[in-house]
Protein backbone atom coordinates (compact mmCIF):
# COMPACT_ATOMS: atom_id res chain seq x y z
CA UNK A 1 0.00 0.00 0.00
CA UNK A 2 0.82 3.50 -0.59
CA UNK A 3 1.93 6.36 1.66
CA UNK A 4 -1.21 7.56 3.09
CA UNK A 5 -0.29 11.08 3.13
CA UNK A 6 0.70 11.45 -0.33
CA UNK A 7 -2.43 10.13 -1.25
CA UNK A 8 -4.55 12.45 0.61
CA UNK A 9 -2.51 15.41 -0.62
CA UNK A 10 -3.36 14.18 -4.12
CA UNK A 11 -7.15 13.51 -3.51
CA UNK A 12 -7.18 17.31 -2.31
CA UNK A 13 -6.31 18.83 -5.56
CA UNK A 14 -3.79 18.99 -8.47
CA UNK A 15 -2.73 22.56 -7.55
CA UNK A 16 -1.77 21.83 -3.80
CA UNK A 17 0.03 18.76 -4.94
CA UNK A 18 2.19 20.57 -7.62
CA UNK A 19 3.31 22.87 -5.57
CA UNK A 20 4.03 20.24 -2.71
CA UNK A 21 6.30 18.93 -5.38
CA UNK A 22 7.81 21.60 -6.08
CA UNK A 23 8.86 22.34 -2.54
CA UNK A 24 9.82 18.23 -2.42
CA UNK A 25 11.91 17.67 -5.00
CA UNK A 26 13.50 14.56 -3.53
CA UNK A 27 10.84 13.25 -1.89
CA UNK A 28 9.86 9.60 -3.50
CA UNK A 29 5.81 9.20 -4.55
CA UNK A 30 4.42 6.29 -3.84
CA UNK A 31 0.78 5.65 -4.20
CA UNK A 32 1.48 1.99 -4.87
CA UNK A 33 -2.50 0.52 -4.93
CA UNK A 34 -3.91 3.76 -4.36
CA UNK A 35 -7.61 4.12 -5.20
CA UNK A 36 -7.64 6.93 -7.43
CA UNK A 37 -10.69 6.37 -9.68
CA UNK A 38 -12.40 9.50 -10.87
CA UNK A 39 -10.00 11.51 -9.75
CA UNK A 40 -8.92 14.19 -11.79
CA UNK A 41 -5.28 14.12 -12.11
CA UNK A 42 -5.10 16.78 -14.88
CA UNK A 43 -1.42 18.22 -15.06
CA UNK A 44 -0.14 16.79 -11.96
CA UNK A 45 3.13 16.21 -11.47
CA UNK A 46 3.57 12.39 -11.27
CA UNK A 47 7.09 12.49 -12.63
CA UNK A 48 9.53 8.98 -10.85
CA UNK A 49 5.79 8.12 -8.84
CA UNK A 50 5.57 4.75 -7.95
CA UNK A 51 1.55 3.91 -8.94
CA UNK A 52 2.37 0.23 -9.29
CA UNK A 53 -1.03 -1.68 -9.09
CA UNK A 54 -3.25 1.28 -8.45
CA UNK A 55 -6.85 2.22 -9.02
CA UNK A 56 -7.28 4.97 -12.10
CA UNK A 57 -10.03 3.81 -14.08
CA UNK A 58 -12.05 6.99 -15.38
CA UNK A 59 -8.89 9.58 -14.15
CA UNK A 60 -8.30 12.70 -15.84
CA UNK A 61 -4.29 12.37 -16.20
CA UNK A 62 -4.72 14.30 -19.31
CA UNK A 63 -1.44 16.59 -19.19
CA UNK A 64 0.24 14.94 -16.49
CA UNK A 65 3.43 14.52 -15.75
CA UNK A 66 4.40 10.46 -15.66
CA UNK A 67 7.85 10.73 -16.86
CA UNK A 68 9.50 7.63 -15.05
CA UNK A 69 6.46 6.34 -13.88
CA UNK A 70 5.97 3.12 -12.47
CA UNK A 71 2.14 2.29 -13.29
CA UNK A 72 2.90 -1.68 -13.52
CA UNK A 73 -0.81 -3.81 -13.19
CA UNK A 74 -2.32 0.14 -12.82
CA UNK A 75 -6.20 -0.21 -13.82
CA UNK A 76 -6.50 2.44 -16.35
CA UNK A 77 -9.70 1.57 -18.20
CA UNK A 78 -11.19 4.99 -19.50
CA UNK A 79 -8.56 6.69 -18.53
CA UNK A 80 -7.64 10.49 -20.03
CA UNK A 81 -4.13 10.52 -20.93
CA UNK A 82 -4.10 12.98 -23.54
CA UNK A 83 -0.95 15.10 -23.67
CA UNK A 84 0.26 13.37 -20.65
CA UNK A 85 4.04 13.00 -20.62
CA UNK A 86 4.90 9.38 -19.84
CA UNK A 87 8.88 9.38 -21.46
CA UNK A 88 10.61 5.88 -19.98
CA UNK A 89 7.23 4.82 -17.98
CA UNK A 90 6.82 1.72 -16.87
CA UNK A 91 3.16 0.43 -18.03
CA UNK A 92 3.30 -3.62 -18.10
CA UNK A 93 -0.03 -5.56 -18.00
CA UNK A 94 -2.23 -2.75 -17.61
CA UNK A 95 -5.75 -2.46 -18.64
CA UNK A 96 -5.92 0.66 -21.32
CA UNK A 97 -9.31 -0.61 -23.00
CA UNK A 98 -11.71 2.64 -23.92
CA UNK A 99 -8.85 4.68 -22.74
CA UNK A 100 -7.19 7.78 -24.82
CA UNK A 101 -3.94 8.49 -25.36
CA UNK A 102 -3.78 11.01 -28.34
CA UNK A 103 -0.85 13.48 -28.61
CA UNK A 104 0.79 11.44 -25.34
CA UNK A 105 4.48 11.66 -25.05
CA UNK A 106 5.16 7.71 -24.54
CA UNK A 107 8.67 7.93 -26.00
CA UNK A 108 10.98 4.71 -24.51
CA UNK A 109 8.06 3.17 -22.46
CA UNK A 110 7.36 0.07 -21.57
CA UNK A 111 3.70 -0.99 -22.56
CA UNK A 112 4.42 -4.90 -22.66
CA UNK A 113 1.49 -7.10 -22.02
CA UNK A 114 -1.30 -4.07 -22.23
CA UNK A 115 -4.86 -4.29 -23.43
CA UNK A 116 -6.03 -2.12 -25.55
CA UNK A 117 -9.01 -2.02 -27.97
CA UNK A 118 -10.08 -0.28 -31.14
CA UNK A 119 -11.38 2.64 -28.93
CA UNK A 120 -8.34 3.81 -27.79
CA UNK A 121 -7.06 6.45 -29.40
CA UNK A 122 -3.36 6.76 -30.58
CA UNK A 123 -3.57 10.34 -32.75
CA UNK A 124 -0.28 12.27 -33.10
CA UNK A 125 0.63 10.10 -29.87
CA UNK A 126 4.60 9.46 -29.77
CA UNK A 127 5.20 5.75 -29.90
CA UNK A 128 9.04 6.25 -30.70
CA UNK A 129 11.10 3.21 -28.90
CA UNK A 130 7.60 2.41 -27.15
CA UNK A 131 7.47 -1.37 -26.06
CA UNK A 132 4.38 -3.05 -27.17
CA UNK A 133 5.55 -6.60 -27.33
CA UNK A 134 2.76 -8.85 -26.43
CA UNK A 135 0.48 -6.08 -26.36
CA UNK A 136 -3.41 -7.08 -27.04
CA UNK A 137 -6.01 -5.07 -28.82
CA UNK A 138 -3.96 -2.96 -31.83
CA UNK A 139 -4.78 -2.55 -35.08
CA UNK A 140 -2.23 -0.92 -37.35
CA UNK A 141 -4.51 1.79 -37.94
CA UNK A 142 -3.92 2.67 -34.36
CA UNK A 143 -0.17 2.82 -34.73
CA UNK A 144 -0.12 4.83 -37.77
CA UNK A 145 -2.31 6.94 -36.73
CA UNK A 146 0.52 8.05 -34.08
CA UNK A 147 4.49 8.86 -34.29
CA UNK A 148 6.73 5.96 -34.24
CA UNK A 149 10.00 4.45 -35.65
CA UNK A 150 12.55 1.54 -35.94
CA UNK A 151 13.04 1.30 -32.21
CA UNK A 152 8.98 1.28 -31.73
CA UNK A 153 8.17 -2.37 -30.84
CA UNK A 154 4.83 -4.01 -31.83
CA UNK A 155 3.40 -7.25 -31.01
CA UNK A 156 3.72 -9.76 -33.24
CA UNK A 157 0.29 -10.21 -34.61
CA UNK A 158 0.73 -7.02 -36.23
CA UNK A 159 3.76 -7.95 -38.00
CA UNK A 160 1.97 -9.61 -41.12
CA UNK A 161 0.43 -6.19 -41.55
CA UNK A 162 3.91 -4.24 -41.28
CA UNK A 163 5.36 -6.12 -43.59
CA UNK A 164 4.37 -4.33 -46.45
CA UNK A 165 6.64 -1.94 -48.15
CA UNK A 166 4.96 1.21 -47.80
CA UNK A 167 4.59 0.31 -43.93
CA UNK A 168 8.16 -0.09 -43.41
CA UNK A 169 9.23 2.63 -45.91
CA UNK A 170 7.19 5.25 -43.22
CA UNK A 171 10.09 4.24 -40.96
CA UNK A 172 12.46 5.77 -42.88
Amino acid sequence: MGNQQHLEMIKKGVEGWNAWRDGNPGETIDLSESDLRGVNLAKANLKDANLQGAKLQFANLSGANLENANLNQARMQEVNLNGAQLQGAQVKGCNLMESSLMQANMENADFQGCQFNEDVEFHQANLKGTNLVEASGLSIAQIKAAQYDANTRLPEYLSDDTDDEDFLNSFL
